[in-house]
């Protein structure tokens, strides 16, 4: 097949694992070696000496074999697809992709229907070809088995440094630093504070008294992110064998499904497992004995021998933090209470009687009612004509898009001709594409607005009868049909209550219906 000459491409470029071993090998030897700029040399010197036009140069900055991992060569297909140019150029067919048989069909789909063919240095991939799928096929096979055989390597390499004692997660774990060898060794500043966790769990302080206790120390999270210790990254601790001399490599595996992964628990005799690979923090006994104290503290959240006690239970969010908020019997006390119990809101959050809280939300449910009678009596006539009108409109602004779209792709020829230089193609282009997103832009408020009108006209029809029913049945249902119909009708309601508010129902509360925004 002899070369095409005189087409508009892209140019794209990704460094390959091999790649970087390259670049590594150079550092550690002084030496400079850039392998985007050598490629980006060797491939603009093809297409002068073809004569194409380059319309974008399109660089992967991060790593991936998965298209779905790298946000250029999205951007570098939804174009293809648009039918801009007339081939990509690349130093080989695996630059594109050598994943699954999902990248495979995402190439082949977006080459093939818009007949951008695949230029290389040294071949020449057309799929109006009767061998594109053929060819493409064979080719996307064998860089399939090659990553498949580099990824073996890789995960055999890790399960031999595993059995050797080293540690080759991405961090160390809390309280550990790591030697040039990936050994772990302990960290004086904060090998102290795990075998307190330790301690205190076997001496009967809870994940959340350990964690209060952490924070009014002053000891930050292992979690940059946050500022507070949580009850979960304790747990994390406490479970981890590593605090007791033991690497553990291959307790989870990560399937990849629909192009995304998904973790999957693997049963202990598939472990990698390495006793005494390390100096451990904490002795076997205190290990297993906070371990014990653990399991015997935890309770599972709903018995089913046990009646529910909270009608406003899976409701009722913290406006702070997001969390669901406590319920607090208090049997010598005149009601029960509800609060915040996450360390993030000790000191600004205050909680409040539960009675209070339910009588305010029944209020606030009453008034809602209210405003969707007078919004239905008020609008609802006119709901359906103003969608309407603007679907009419949507019909409207889509043919211009059609024009658009079609105007962007005589430029093309354009160009082809000479009538324009590249920076004026790419120019008129950007002008156009610009126009083409600022009525994208509208016809999708315009989608939004309709959606609303049509949330309203279900509160209208459906949301506010339930509310009624549920304000006519509530005083006299059980507290498991209390919370039902709440259910029903809201999908949550957060609650808010300053330190220095100190009225007993000075609390405000956000009420979010299932159908429509909060009220």
């Amino acid at each position: 097949m002899s070369r095409p000459e005189g087409l508009t491409i892209y140019i794209y470029l990704r460094k390959s694992r091999k790649d970087l071993e390259e670049e590594r090998k150079a550092a550690d030897s002084g030496a400079s070696y850039d392998t985007l700029q050598r490629h980006r040399d060797t491939l603009l010197s093809v297409a002068k000496k073809e004569s194409h036009t380059i319309a974008a140069i399109y660089e992967e900055v991060v790593s991936g074999e998965s298209v779905t991992e790298r946000p250029r060569i999205q951007e570098m297909l939804r174009a293809v697809e648009a039918q801009n140019v007339n081939a990509v150029l690349v130093m080989d067919l695996d630059r594109l992709g050598r994943g699954d048989m999902l990248d495979q069909g995402l190439l082949d789909r977006a080459f093939r229907y818009s007949g951008t063919q695949i230029l290389t240095p040294n071949e020449a991939y057309d799929p109006s070809s009767e061998t594109w799928e053929l060819v493409f096929g064979i080719k996307s096979l064998v860089a399939r088995e090659e990553l498949k055989s580099i990824t073996r390597r890789m995960q055999r390499g890790r399960v031999a440094s595993a059995s050797e004692g080293k540690s080759i997660s991405k961090i160390p774990p809390y309280g550990y630093l790591r030697d040039e060898n990936l050994r772990l060794y302990p960290d004086e500043e904060t090998a102290w504070v795990v075998k307190k966790m330790f301690e205190m769990m076997r001496d009967g302080h809870g994940r959340q008294a350990i964690a209060q206790e952490l924070d009014r120390l002053g000891i930050k999270p292992p979690n940059k992110r946050r500022e507070t210790w949580s009850p979960s990254s304790i747990t994390a601790i406490i479970k981890n064998e590593v605090y007791i001399g033991t690497i553990i490599w291959g307790q989870v595996k990560y399937v990849k499904r629909n192009g995304k992964y998904q973790r999957k628990n693997m049963p202990r005799e598939s472990w990698t497992i390495k006793e005494n690979a390390h100096d451990p923090i904490v002795s076997p006994e205190l290990f297993e004995a906070a371990n014990h104290a653990h399991t015997g503290r935890w309770r599972p959240s709903t018995v089913s021998t046990k009646k529910l006690s909270n009608p406003l239970a899976g409701v009722l969010k913290c406006e702070v933090c997001g969390y669901t908020m406590l319920y607090q019997p208090r049997p010598n006390r005149p009601s029960d209470a509800i609060r915040c119990v996450q360390p993030g809101c000790k000191g600004v959050q205050k909680g409040a009687s539960l009675q209070l809280v339910e009588s305010k939300l029944l209020e606030a449910l009453r008034d809602y009612a209210n405003i969707l009678k007078l919004e239905r009596k008020a609008n609802a006539p006119a709901v359906n004509d103003d969608n309407n009108s603007k679907l009419s409109l949507i019909e409207k602004k889509s043919v211009e898009i059609d024009e658009l779209e079609s105007q962007k792709s005589k430029l093309h020829d354009f160009l082809e001709r000479g009538v324009y230089d590249v920076d004026t193609f790419m120019e008129r282009q950007k002008n156009l594409v610009a126009r083409i997103d600022g009525i994208n832009d509208e016809i999708q408020s315009l989608k939004e607005e309709i959606h609303k009108g049509e949330a309203r006209k279900q509160n209208f029809d459906k949301l506010l009868p339930d509310i009624l029913e549920l304000l006519k049945a509530y005083e006299n249902s059980d507290i498991i049909r209390k919370n039902e119909l709440l259910k029903g009708v809201i999908e949550k309601a957060t609650y808010r209550r300053k330190i220095e508010w100190t009225k007993r129902d000075h609390f405000v509360l956000h009420l979010y219906p299932k159908i429509g925004g909060p009220s």
